[in-house]
């Protein structure tokens, strides 16, 4: 006891001189943005390294600075050590995200801190939203209107306010009521305990800080079953010894360069604050997707459990499964996906489409969140609709004729080697053309001169040529081909309609020993912008064209 009362009695005479020699040093631990594994931010902390005593913890000086009236300065003190690295991060350079700093009671007692942070960013001239204030649960507490009017001062000049320990008093969500706040950090005590109660209560909390627009960062994260549970529930932000423990500015290169989760940029922030918005906890299924519109690329932010079930039972074990089938160019949900994305993006509104995809039928669901610089986040979900049935011999897959026709325009099965296609389905209300056996070869030149649009007869036919046709199937991913071609519909009355885009699948029919193909034909998704798709289709045909003949 003689021996702490005399470190105290030390730490409070050497305060200044700390201070004056940089004894007293900005520490900073990594924040992580849940749904990329990006570095996103710090928190600033100090830490004393004394020439006679050595290193010194806050949980040793901070005590004996507050019982003194002196945690101010060192307040202060991380203030601008933080505003001085973000300055010269900017000056180099470098990314920066926002670094948070703490405040004590102290601080709104002995200085006007609306007037200090202000000075700060005046002299640093620095954006405000690189630094954000942290508050304790307890200061809030003391003198409520006071610390309520300089709540509302801080944020109206542009201060992010975050409210630290949240949980670990007793009025927590009485404060969400009273003051307007950026960010909860759910204090470490949820996860170090992690029972069924903690977890229900953060899950509980992370949802409702979601529907009154506040963020959640979750501290003392230190195992991987953090990390997944954190994902699940849709927590914004992570810290704890599981990513890094708290280090000097000179160590924190080293640390970025090697944590292989990249680092978040603060120009990007609010584009991904947007897709944390959209994570709720929930029952139905739902993903968060980025899409790379420049290099044509999907990636998962965010998957639910229930989300995952969807993809687990279309053969979809793991969500890299799912990403390499969106990014193959070559198989055929590719292109209908970007097609649908095209939709989406256009009209800017929640749409529906449903797609034949690894032998099942899905429906997908899509809804447009935030756009920037050639990135785009969206809002989706799947639905595997196939009916299943057990029979005896194994599991089969059963679609009524009804079904099929809901789905399909026209389904054929061709025999190229027999000059032979059979009639399954057809809604386009064709009399002549392919009936069953009819004459393969007639059938589809019929229907290329008087049912396929002029600009299209040419790639329409070397898809459909049926001396090719086994072959370049057989070649083909999946030993399947996809295209869209305008087709001109003919009306119940006998009379031509105009002209819409279709699409065609080909594909080998399984146990034919390659004889025979089943052709489907389905409406392109419907309202699609005719100038896009052209672009689309018809200039990568063009392109494509001009290859061949240079």
């Amino acid at each position: 006891m003689e021996e702490r009362e005399s470190l105290n009695r030390y730490i409070v005479s050497h305060l200044d001189e700390a201070l004056e020699k940089g004894w007293i040093e900005a520490w900073y631990q990594p924040v992580i943005r849940t749904t990329t594994g990006c570095f996103a931010g710090a928190e600033t902390l100090a830490r004393w390294r004394d020439p006679v005593h050595g290193m010194i913890m806050p949980g040793v000086f901070v005590p004996a600075l507050e019982e003194a009236g002196l945690i101010w300065k060192v307040d202060c003190r991380m203030l601008t050590q933080t505003a001085k690295i973000q300055r010269d991060r900017l000056d180099l350079g470098l990314p920066v995200g926002t670094i948070s700093c703490n405040l004590s009671r102290q601080d709104f007692d002995k200085i006007d801190v609306v007037a200090f942070v202000e000075g700060l960013v005046r002299e640093y001239q620095l954006p405000k939203e690189l630094i954000s204030l942290e508050i304790t649960e307890s200061v809030l507490v003391q003198n409520k209107e006071k610390m309520t009017s300089i709540v509302k001062d801080l944020r109206a000049k542009g201060f992010r306010i975050w409210m630290d320990d949240f949980g670990s008093g007793y009025s927590s969500l009485i404060f969400l009521n009273d003051y307007t706040l950026d960010v909860i950090k759910l204090d470490m005590g949820f996860l170090r305990s992690f029972s069924k109660t903690s977890m229900e209560i953060m899950k509980s909390t992370v949802s409702m800080a979601k529907t009154l627009g506040i963020r959640t960062l979750a501290e003392g994260v230190e195992k991987e079953e953090h990390v997944q549970f954190l994902k699940e529930i849709g927590c914004d932000m992570m810290q704890g010894y599981f990513f890094a423990k708290p280090m000097p500015d000179s160590a924190m290169p080293e640390y970025v360069r090697f944590f292989g989760g990249g680092t978040e940029t603060i120009e990007w922030k609010a584009f991904y604050d947007r897709a944390d918005a959209c994570i709720v906890y929930s029952d139905a299924p739902m993903a968060i997707l980025e899409y790379d519109m420049e290099k044509d690329h999907y990636h998962y932010l965010y998957l639910n459990q229930k989300e995952r079930e969807q993809l687990w039972s279309i053969g979809r074990k793991h969500r890299a499964d799912s990403e390499f089938v969106l990014n193959s160019t070559h198989h055929p949900l590719h292109r209908k996906l970007n097609s649908f994305t095209g939709r989406v993006l256009s009209t800017w509104e929640r749409c529906t489409v449903y797609v034949a995809d690894n032998s099942f039928y899905v429906r997908i669901i899509m809804e447009p969140v935030v756009k920037k610089e050639g990135r785009c986040i969206l809002k989706a979900s799947i639905a595997n609709v196939t009916e299943v049935k057990v029979q005896k011999e194994g599991e089969i897959m059963s679609k009524t004729t009804a079904d099929i026709a809901l789905l399909f325009d026209d389904v054929h099965v061709l025999n190229p080697g027999q000059n032979t296609a059979d009639n399954l389905i057809n809604n386009f209300g064709i009399n002549a053309g392919l009936r069953d056996q009819d004459d393969l070869r007639k059938g589809l030149a019929n229907f290329r001169d008087f049912l396929v649009h002029p600009e299209d007869k040419a790639r329409y036919w070397a898809f459909a040529d049926p001396d090719t046709m086994i072959e370049r199937l057989k070649e083909a991913p999946d030993g399947m081909l996809c295209d869209f071609f305008r087709v001109q519909i003919p009306k119940p009355d006998g009379t031509m309609g105009p002209y819409r885009w279709e699409e065609f699948n080909i594909l080998i029919i399984p146990g034919s020993e390659d004889q025979k193909v089943l052709s489907c034909i389905k409406t392109a998704i419907v309202g699609e912008d005719r100038k896009a798709i052209e672009e689309a289709i018809l200039g990568e045909w063009k392109q494509e064209t001009v290859e061949q003949t240079e």
